[in-house]
Parts: structure tokens; C-alpha cells; sequence
């Protein structure tokens, strides 16, 4: 959607669906201040996007031939007859003129404002520049990029540390993918701008609450509820904040070698992955599983890669085995 947006934006002149976007849908009107409440939904959305791509939109002046002077945001106050509705009245300049009239020999060459009301114009004014005028991104030698769309809609991700939670000697591939998914923001959960047009309540509670990373791990009442059956059966602490901060506090308290914690992140990826299989299982299949099933599943998931692991006869082995109530072997090894 971006990306038709910034082809209209620079109405790139190889492309039939701009050149038919500019004589039928804007006509005399400018990309930038048409009204965003008509149309079809897809044209609507992506109207919707004008202000989250123009700070990061450089109009370059030159002629100005090809920007309109009160509708395009070649000036830092954005569109200004957005701003100063009466500003071509005021100015005697027409609505739909083109910034050129007020450039003279690569100058500005404004008519005298008196009108305090126009004047915050003229204080401000962008440099001329020799040339035609131009439209460039701020970024990426000035070349919008599908990349450059997907990191400004998409949060950073983490730097270091988090990645530790996938470590250990019970860790599941598949688990820890799903887990390292959220850990990024990357799951695809109904809050993305390009799934805006469909339902985005979360499948899993009936509370109405937008599906994000924070509400399903773990504001949600289905999740939640998991993670308390399981803590009631595994005893285990968890800070119930947000999920980015909550992955903090994992990985601070549950690092290193020492098998107890090791089965603590591997307890974290399974369950992540089986809410996140439950969400698709709903909204797809349309079956429902009771919180008392994921929480079997994690644990007995958890239980028999403990069980299938080569771990030494050793303290903390046999409190692991207690915590997750396992019986302890008589031989020597816990294998």
C-alpha cells in the first residue's frame, strides 16, 4: 500500500495505474489534501498513510513548476492550505497554483503579506535549488524501498540478550522459532497496518481487545489463565507487564547453564507456541481447546524432553525432576 502510495506521490510517469490514479480519481486535486473519507477502502487506506510516509519525504525546489503551492508539503508547515485556509484570497494567488508563480530567477518573489495571519509563511521558507524540482526519500540514496517501508511500519526488534531464551538442553526447534518471533514483534497478530481491514479482537478472550504481542502474552484471559494453571503446577515466577519487558526479566532471571532455569525457557517456548497454535487453530479451523489442554500439553511437552536428556546424577537434577514431579530413578543416571 505504501508503495502505490509513494509511486502516486511521485507520479512516476511509466505506470498506467498512476497516470489513471491522476486523471480519475485526483483530477485537479493534490495527492496530499484530497478528501480521505471517499472512495473505495483500499483507496482510503491508503490515504491513511499520507502522514505516516511525509516526515520521512524530502520535496527538493527547483522550477516548482510541479508542486502546487498551497496543497503539496514542499513547505515544513506541510500542506498550507491546510493551515491557512484563506491564505490564497489573502496572498491573491489562486487555490490550485502552482508554487512557480511565487519564484522568480531562482528566487522567491512572494506578493507583499500584510496579513499577520500568512506571514508565519514567508519566515520559514525552503532554499531554491537549480533545477527541476525533485521528490526524494530520506533514506536509501533517496529511493523508497520495500525494505524501507517494512522497518518504518515494524518496530526494532531487540539487539542482544533475548536470544538466550532459545538456548539449552530442551529446547525444541519449532518452539523456539515461534518464541523468537514475538520476541522480534514479528508474529502476524491483527494490530499490523496491513491487516487494519480485518477484525482485529483477539479469538482467543471475549473482551473485545485488540489482538497485539502485549494483549496475547499475557493480558489476554485465555492465555493468562494458561500461564496460571501451569504456574500452579510448576512453580515458577512471572512479572505480568509488558511483553517486551517480561522477555527482559527472563532473560535476566533465567539465564545460564543450570537445568532448572534451562526448563524454565523451554517451558516459555512451548507455551508461546501452543497459545500461538490455538489462535491459528480458532481462527481457521474453528476449534477451541480449554486452557487445561494447552497447559497438559505444555507440561508433558516440557516432561519428556527433560526425561530425554543425558543429565548427570547431581542436586540440582533431582530438584529439577521434584519441581517438575517426576519420579526420580534408582539408578544413578536420571536418564
Amino acid at each position: 500500500m505504501s508503495r502505490h502510495l509513494w509511486s502516486v506521490i511521485k507520479h512516476e510517469k511509466e505506470s498506467i495505474w498512476v497516470d489513471w490514479i491522476a486523471h480519475y480519481r485526483l483530477r485537479d486535486a493534490s495527492i496530499w489534501t484530497v478528501n480521505a473519507k471517499r472512495g473505495a477502502w483500499s483507496w482510503r487506506k491508503m490515504l491513511e498513510l499520507r502522514g505516516t510516509l511525509l516526515p520521512h519525504i524530502q520535496l527538493k525546489i527547483g522550477t516548482g513548476e510541479s508542486f502546487s503551492l498551497w496543497h503539496d508539503p514542499w513547505h515544513n508547515l506541510g500542506p498550507l492550505i491546510l493551515r491557512f485556509p484563506r491564505g490564497p484570497q489573502l496572498t491573491g494567488t489562486a487555490p490550485m497554483a502552482m508554487l512557480s508563480v511565487v519564484i522568480e530567477d531562482n528566487m522567491w518573489n512572494w506578493p507583499l503579506i500584510t496579513d499577520i495571519e500568512c506571514l508565519e509563511i514567508i519566515q520559514n521558507l525552503p532554499p531554491i535549488h537549480i533545477g527541476r524540482d525533485v521528490i526524494t526519500w530520506d533514506s536509501n540514496g533517496g529511493k523508497f524501498t520495500n525494505a524501507a517501508a517494512y522497518h518504518l511500519f515494524t518496530p526494532p526488534g531487540p539487539k542482544v540478550g533475548r536470544h538466550s531464551l532459545l538456548l539449552g538442553p530442551f529446547r525444541i526447534p519449532r518452539n523456539c522459532f515461534i518464541l523468537w518471533l514475538p520476541i522480534l514483534g514479528r508474529l502476524s497478530t491483527m494490530d499490523k497496518p496491513w491487516l487494519q481491514h480485518l477484525d482485529g479482537h483477539c479469538i482467543l478472550c471475549t473482551y473485545g481487545s485488540l489482538e497485539t504481542h502485549d494483549h496475547l502474552f499475557f493480558t489476554c484471559r485465555f492465555s493468562k489463565y494458561c500461564l496460571t494453571a501451569i504456574r500452579r503446577h510448576i512453580r515458577f515466577q512471572w512479572p505480568y507487564v509488558e511483553w517486551q519487558r517480561s522477555i527482559l526479566w527472563a532473560t535476566s532471571r533465567w539465564r545460564g547453564n543450570h537445568v532448572v532455569n534451562a526448563a524454565y525457557r523451554s517451558l516459555l517456548a512451548s507455551l508461546i507456541y501452543h497459545i500461538w497454535q490455538e489462535r491459528n487453530v480458532r481462527k481457521f479451523q474453528h476449534k477451541i481447546r480449554a486452557p487445561s489442554t494447552i497447559m497438559s500439553l505444555v507440561i508433558e511437552e516440557v516432561k519428556q524432553m527433560i526425561l530425554s536428556a543425558s543429565l548427570r546424577h547431581s542436586i540440582s537434577t533431582q530438584g529439577l525432576y521434584r519441581l517438575w514431579q517426576i519420579p526420580w530413578p534408582v539408578e544413578g543416571n536420571a536418564s
